[in-house]
């Protein structure tokens, strides 16, 4: 009778088992599928991002990557009927590294249209020194704002134009239009500025416009780290399908040809560079210059830009011409400042003041950086015998490196 009763009680506890293990399998194939679902959402949030263009996709395929990858960065809006496209940014990561070089390169800049061809024509007639090649001729006839070719072509076009005008690669690109900050703001929620809350429209008014006698580079710094602000901001959003809805809103204002996983890497290095880093952001070499109409244009210089090209994925891309040093006598020494400066003018360097140092009794020359970066400090104590290098950042200094000649400086 007991071994009956065992018997019927071990019966029945497997036969109520086994339903609750059918629920528990139904449960997790349910999650499964919930969890797929939310990834295919999230994923294909991320691919609407992405040029998937046979021109796009062969960007990176085809290009050469020994001295780094580039990445080329612009933003543009539209006003009145006409587009402008200001910022523009290219960023070298040399092999092996986390950190680019940042360069700028102004909207306002005058290009010629170039090909392959006048590109090679070009390179012959300088290896022969024919300045009046007719190639050469025909590739300067006319010049344009990058604008002209994004109307014209599009950011194909565009990336073209500025790959062959600066001789390097482009292997991957992002397109900002800013007509798509109003809304992002908006969704955040707004933003307060100034102590006031402003709106989408109110904020995009001074995203545009900004300070009084803003300088083109301090302009696009401002405009990207408003961006950044948003990107950070999509970012803190939780929740799958919050982060999923985010990218959706942005999308329509962006164009890349980044995969996810690309864009996820590139946004936290980007980030930090622009923002943290802003004395590392080299500004293209060149002039600007005002026309009839009072507009200001930007002529870039040609031969510098060729050397900082040449150099890009190396540690140090800046061309000396554009290091500015001051050179103070501390030693007394009548004319050792001037000798110092001649010297430096002669390997190339920038010499923007000279004059006496606060005393004469600085028994060692010092070479000093003014900024954050200390790689034109160094290039500059290369020349200066048995000086000290120091670093005292001066914020707004528009001088780069300042070298105080101290009693121990000698030419022999």
């Amino acid at each position: 009778m007991k071994r009956d009763n065992l018997h019927k009680l071990s019966t029945v506890g497997r036969s109520s088992r086994l339903p609750l293990r059918r629920v528990y399998f139904f449960v997790a194939f349910l999650l499964f599928i919930v969890i797929l679902l939310i990834g295919f959402r999230f994923s294909g949030a991320y691919n609407d991002l992405q040029n998937k263009s046979e021109w796009a996709l062969s960007l990176n395929a085809a290009s050469s990557q020994e001295k780094g990858i580039n990445y080329l960065l612009y933003g543009f809006y539209e006003e009145d009927g006409e587009l402008y496209l200001e910022d523009i940014f290219l960023l070298n990561y040399p092999p092996q590294t986390d950190f680019p070089h940042i360069i700028f390169i102004p909207g306002e800049m005058l290009l010629n249209r170039q090909t392959e061809y006048q590109n090679a024509t070009r390179a012959r007639a300088q290896e022969n020194d024919e300045e009046n090649n007719e190639g050469t001729n025909e590739s300067l006839a006319t010049f344009f704002f990058p604008t002209h070719f994004y109307n014209e072509g599009g950011a194909k076009l565009l990336i073209e134009q500025i790959s062959n005008f600066l001789g390097v690669p482009i292997h991957y690109y992002l397109e900002l239009d800013y007509s798509g900050v109003p809304e992002m703001v908006d969704y955040r929620g707004g933003i307060t500025y100034r102590g006031y809350a402003l709106s989408g429209e109110e904020y995009y008014d001074y995203f545009l416009e900004g300070y009084m006698d803003e300088e083109p580079l301090q302009r696009a710094l401002r405009r990207m780290q408003a961006l950044v602000n948003l990107v950070e901001f999509v970012g803190e959003k939780k929740g799958i399908f919050n982060k999923s809805r985010s990218v959706r809103r942005a999308a329509p204002y962006i164009d890349t040809n980044m995969s996810r996983n690309g864009l996820e890497e590139f946004i936290p290095s980007f980030i930090p560079s622009i923002t943290e880093n802003e004395r590392d952001v080299y500004e293209l070499p060149g002039m600007w210059r005002e026309q009839i109409d009072g507009e200001y244009y930007f002529e870039p210089d040609r031969e510098l830009i060729s050397y900082m090209m040449a150099n890009l994925g190396e540690e140090f891309i800046l061309p000396r011409e554009l290091i500015r040093v001051a050179v103070l006598n501390g030693s007394g020494v009548a004319g050792v400042a001037a000798e110092v400066a001649a010297i430096l003018e002669a390997e190339g360097f920038k010499v923007v003041e000279v004059d006496n140092a606060d005393s004469f009794d600085y028994p060692r020359t010092q070479v000093i950086a003014r900024q954050e970066e200390m790689k034109p400090a160094r290039e500059v104590a290369y020349f200066i015998p048995d000086a000290e290098l120091l670093k005292e950042v001066v914020e707004g200094s528009t001088v780069m490196v300042t070298v105080v000649v101290g009693k121990n400086f000698t030419l022999d």
